[in-house]
């Protein structure tokens, strides 16, 4: 039993390293050992989150491809694979995982639209809505993709979400709305064009509710 575990673990080490710097030729061996395609690394990710965090393309192609395969399997940190795509901006690969893997798009907390917002990525963020991503969908922390994309300052990005119904007046855990976050992040243009945008909508200038040291809120 020991040298039975001892083996599955270096087997998982020499998974790992096979998934991080793309050798084809070791994944291979070890899937036709019997590892799973489904097997993590020590810290929980699985290898295809490793492979296409670390752009290892062949391997992710080939665990892709394999019947066993969940596109789906996250890590420790609710993070799935699609997830990993979307904030690298790697579009080839999100294309890939939805229209030929059917990964999923919208789930409970954060999801791959706000990854790619989080670091601005237009087109995948784009890809995403028009495949049926939720523009308001909240983290767990009830922050939404245009919090995120404020955070990234892509203006085109902001517009777009907003354009597509992004709501302003949703508040995360915080109580902060994208226009608090603006102030918070120093963009004041981008706070300035969001409340411009926001007394358009609601008829009445926006009331700050973010505190800064010796005031009130406004």
């Amino acid at each position: 039993m020991l040298n039975a575990t001892a083996q599955t673990d270096s087997q998982i080490t020499d998974f790992t390293k096979a998934a991080k710097f793309d050798d084809i030729s070791e994944v291979k061996d070890l899937v036709a050992q019997g590892v799973s395609p489904n097997a993590v690394d020590p810290k929980g990710n699985p290898m295809l989150l490793l492979a296409i965090r670390d752009k290892s393309y062949k391997v992710a192609a080939y665990l892709m491809d394999n019947k066993n395969i969940d596109v789906d399997l996250s890590n420790k940190y609710g993070e799935t694979p699609l997830m990993i795509a979307s904030i690298e901006g790697d579009l080839p690969m999100v294309k890939t995982l939805v229209l030929q893997k059917h990964a999923r798009i919208d789930h409970i907390g954060w999801t791959p639209l706000h990854y790619a917002c989080t670091r601005g990525h237009l087109n995948v963020a784009q890809f995403l809505v028009s495949n049926g991503a939720d523009v308001n969908s909240l983290s767990t922390s009830g922050s939404t993709p245009l919090m995120m994309a404020v955070q990234s300052g892509n203006e085109e990005l902001i517009k777009y979400l907003l354009d597509k119904g992004a709501d302003l007046q949703i508040r995360n855990s915080q109580g902060l709305t994208a226009i608090d976050i603006a102030q918070i992040y120093e963009k004041p243009w981008i706070e300035d064009g969001l409340k411009s945008r926001w007394l358009k909508l609601y008829k009445e200038p926006y009331k700050s509710h973010v505190r800064t040291p010796g005031t009130k809120p406004s």
